[in-house]
């Protein structure tokens, strides 16, 4: 009998023996949790005497269950969520996020959101919480030859899917399948080299990303009596997982979408909590910081006005890499007993010497540390210097003060927007130099600047409103200079229309008229998504914002840093 006839008689049989029903299935998920590391062992106790303190009784004979609100309280109580409307609509936005999460592989669609139980049991808990948190999943899916390898990728979709409680518009579905299935080309294989054999593109002809999740938890959990045979392959569970993904009424990727305001709603707490207070026991105001959860969210947000996977994905990767971080921070502090999961940063202090009337309000500061988290240390920025019309300094004077700050240089330009289209609008724009002394001539890659940090970053211009992005720059290329007039600065390689197919790809910042106004020009039409530049780019642009050029009026020009110790 060949292998593939003996996997297939394997697998038919365990239909009749009821081995592939959902329950069966999620069971022996249940014992890959039990048995692993997925809830670390310093973390069981604490997460069982939180559960047993906290939980109800359900239907009788159910069990025990965790009601969300109960849940809401353990974040008030234990995680310091900002006991308001705000905070409380975020922790109701969380606990749906836990019990999306603890019915993968077998996720509901959005017809089927509203049938939710009244509760979610201790072993819903850790399953979401394996799924949830970094890093835990590789403890309850096996990966290997005869399987494929995951990637973080996978896991935060499936936190996308689990805030993903409305439906792309038709007309745009076509267009988010072919954006999903470019995005797996790439992601599937940002895993070590070693394992990069073992990788596999998991959207195909039969089925996306959501059903290659069936896939990888049908191998992970079939019974082997033998541990001397070959399990089943993963491949060979294929047939069978498109008729429970049929029987399950198991929804497609490219029709899920995140309303703006549901996610507006977490990104204003999620922003308030990216700092720890100056003083303890202070508290914090998520109303304070709309303006600037508006600016994340329309990094996320496509043109039509919603959130799918591909918008979600490079926004995360790329706009707000450490947006999530007090999402995680908040879930450990409630149910793990410790302050953040051990790959997660402990969240910075705010700074405590802001000037009245600063541009780097502590709103600004989130969004900063929302980029920036591993490269800078929040709670010790000094402001080292400050201009405003009509006291604007000489533009090499501006440089000067850049390149003799004692450490990294965070250079904050604001004022108000005079393209048509968005008059009058607040306009932040920045740069992030961590070696000022040398960028400006030559940027310096991240492991020159310091070799022992892994999440250390280049330099970068950034905007802060009306949009978040980050417009990183390429090592070796100048990252600023003073042209010839000694009236103006430029940071990237200034352009004109005629140079444009030259610039594809770049973002270049042009302070002009003794650095009154400012000129930002976005090269993004038709450039790579994979981030290979063409030649005369300094900083990146954002492929997916096309052609655009902002002026604004410079109000005030701000310069940041930090202390040498």
């Amino acid at each position: 009998m060949g292998d593939e006839d003996w996997s297939q008689e394997k697998i038919n049989a365990w239909p009749a023996q009821g081995a592939l029903t959902p329950e069966h299935i999620t069971s022996r998920l249940d014992k890959n949790v039990e048995g692993s590391y997925a809830i670390q062992q310093d973390e069981k106790q604490p997460l069982q005497d939180t559960f047993a303190s906290a939980s109800t009784s359900a239907v009788p004979g159910n069990g025990q269950v965790l009601t969300e609100s109960a849940f809401i309280s353990l974040l008030y109580t234990k995680a310091a969520l900002p006991r308001c409307s705000e905070g409380e609509e975020a922790g109701r936005i969380i606990y749906e996020t836990l019990w999306y999460l603890s019915t993968v592989p077998f996720p509901r669609g959005n017809s089927q959101l509203q049938s939710r139980p009244d509760g979610l049991s201790l072993a819903q808990i850790k399953r979401a919480l394996a799924w949830a948190l970094p890093d835990r999943w590789r403890h309850i899916v096996e990966q290997g030859n005869f399987s494929r390898m995951r990637t973080e990728h996978d896991r935060q979709r499936l936190l996308f899917q689990s805030l993903a409680t409305s439906t792309t518009p038709s007309s745009a579905q076509d267009e988010i399948r072919t954006r999903s299935r470019s995005l797996v080309h790439r992601h599937a294989f940002e895993v070590p080299e070693m394992f990069r054999d073992f990788s596999v593109v998991n959207n195909d002809e039969d089925g996306d990303e959501i059903y290659h999740d069936l896939l990888d938890v049908l191998y992970s959990t079939q019974e082997v009596k033998d541990i001397s045979l070959s399990p089943v392959h993963r491949d060979a569970f294929r047939s069978i997982a498109k008729k429970i993904k049929a029987d399950e009424q198991i929804p497609e990727l490219h029709t899920l979408a995140i309303p703006a305001q549901r996610f507006k709603d977490l990104v204003k707490v999620l922003l308030a909590l990216q700092t720890e207070p100056v003083n303890e026991g202070d508290a914090v105001d998520p109303s304070q910081f709309g303006d600037a959860a508006q600016a994340v969210c329309a990094a996320f947000t496509q043109e039509d006005g919603v959130i799918t996977w591909p918008s979600f994905s490079h926004a995360l990767e790329n706009s707000a890499p450490h947006l999530l971080d007090p999402l995680y921070r908040l879930l450990s502090l409630a149910l793990l007993g410790k302050h953040s999961p051990i790959e997660v940063l402990d969240a910075p202090e705010a700074p405590s010497d802001v000037p009245e009337g600063s541009v780097l309000t502590l709103p600004r500061v989130s969004q900063i540390v929302s980029i920036l988290a591993e490269t800078f240390d929040a709670g010790a920025l000094q402001r080292t210097a400050h201009y405003t019309p009509p006291n604007f300094t000489a533009p090499s004077s501006l440089i000067r003060a850049i390149q003799n700050v004692p450490d990294e240089a965070i250079v904050l330009f604001s004022g108000r927007i005079t393209t048509a289209a968005q008059k009058g609008e607040q306009c932040i724009f920045g740069l992030f130099s961590p070696a000022p002394k040398k960028d400006g001539s030559s940027i310096q890659a991240a492991t020159e600047v310091d070799p022992d940090n892994a999440g250390q970053q280049s330099c970068a211009l950034f905007q802060l409103a009306p949009v978040q992005d980050v417009f990183r720059g390429v090592v070796g290329t100048a990252g600023w200079s003073i042209p010839t007039d000694a009236e103006s600065v430029v940071f990237g390689h200034a352009g004109n229309a005629s140079s444009a197919e030259h610039l594809k790809g770049s973002v270049a910042m042009a302070l002009t008229d003794g650095l009154r106004r400012a000129e930002i020009r976005h090269w993004g039409e038709g450039a790579d998504a994979d981030g290979n530049r063409a030649e005369g780019v300094v900083y990146k642009a954002n492929p997916y914002r096309g052609d655009w050029a902002l002026g604004f009026t410079v109000e005030n020009i701000e310069i940041w840093s930090e202390p040498k110790e």
